[in-house]
């Protein structure tokens, strides 16, 4: 394995980045967080990312979703606020609809793009877990990159799972990024992002990581066993932890949830990134802990763990 030089992500510097809670605090002072996800065939990708983003610390969760997963979504999660977007086959869709606004007059075209982009009074947004990759869903995370680019360059933005994999279809798609970014790729993902061949990525994920991070001008997350985080300026940081425990499919959805909570309440990419990469993989460990097993280990119940792990960190400060 490749031996790391970059410093490790430790309890203490995980604790220095929690963000505080005053008595006296409402739930606007933390942030209102947006989750853009799911699809009839992944409702469960969504349902993590909603679920870990609301355990985050996160004031208020909004979750734009399609409507016809928003009824087992709505039955199981009782905290988010709904946002109901068009669909087709089962995924989100822009498809059909760009015409329809180029159409109306000024005022018409800013409300229907408003509904399908729901951006306006969010602090943080996440796109992507279980979104699916049909033409419309392509269509609408384009057409959502644009309209954050014109009316919100700032508006911190995570992008995973299949936003990933429908960017790197798109030439130069770097270019079609807002300001304030978070990626969150897989090493397979992180090929398709790049060109570059697994073995080639395998065998010099540190270099790569921060050499990329700099060029898309982004904080990137390569996850894997030791996930590394790195920023734009060419600071990386590792995560001293390799375990087979999150080598389960949502794993990464709770990954996401968990970055969008903690930048909607304030911190940078590069240190919600940082913190969110030690809360999961420390709520894993209490989460394996209790199961016994690696195998036996689910997303879920690394969920169930993550207010344990912040209470560890407050205990180590």
């Amino acid at each position: 394995m490749e031996n790391y030089s970059a410093p490790p992500i430790t309890p203490e510097l995980a604790g220095s980045l929690m963000p505080m809670r005053p008595d006296d605090s409402f739930k606007g002072t933390f942030g209102k967080a947006l989750v853009v996800a799911g699809s009839r065939k992944y409702t469960g990708a969504a349902k993590l990312a909603i679920q870990a983003a609301l355990r985050s610390g996160a004031g208020l969760v909004f979750a734009a979703i399609p409507e016809s997963i928003h009824a087992p979504l709505a039955a199981s999660i009782s905290e988010a606020i709904w946002l109901l977007l068009p669909e087709k086959d089962g995924a989100i869709t822009a498809e059909g609809r760009s015409a329809c606004v180029e159409e109306k007059e000024a005022g018409q075209a800013s409300e229907e793009k408003a509904g399908l982009f729901p951006t306006e009074g969010k602090d943080a947004v996440l796109v992507g877990p279980g979104l699916n990759q049909t033409e419309g869903t392509q269509a609408f995370l384009l057409g959502l990159l644009e309209h954050l680019c014109e009316v919100a360059p700032d508006l911190p933005l995570v992008v995973d799972a299949d936003a990933l994999n429908i960017l790197s279809q798109q030439p130069d798609w770097h270019r079609l990024l807002p300001n304030r970014i978070v990626l969150t790729p897989h090493e397979m993902e992180f090929s398709r992002l790049t060109g570059l061949s697994l073995s080639e990525i395998h065998s010099n994920r540190l270099k790569l990581a921060t050499t990329y991070a700099q060029k898309w001008q982004l904080t990137l997350i390569l996850k894997g066993p030791n996930t590394l985080v790195a920023s734009h300026d060419g600071d990386c940081r590792v995560l001293p932890f390799a375990n087979s425990v999150l080598a389960h499919g949502g794993s990464g959805d709770v990954l996401a949830g968990l970055i969008v909570g903690l930048l909607a309440q304030g911190l940078s990419p590069f240190d919600a990134a940082t913190l969110a990469v030690w809360l999961h993989a420390r709520s894993a460990e209490l989460a394996l802990a209790e199961v016994g097993h690696p195998a036996a280990t689910l997303p879920s119940d690394i969920i169930r763990h993550i207010g344990k792990a912040m209470s560890s960190l407050s205990k180590s400060q």
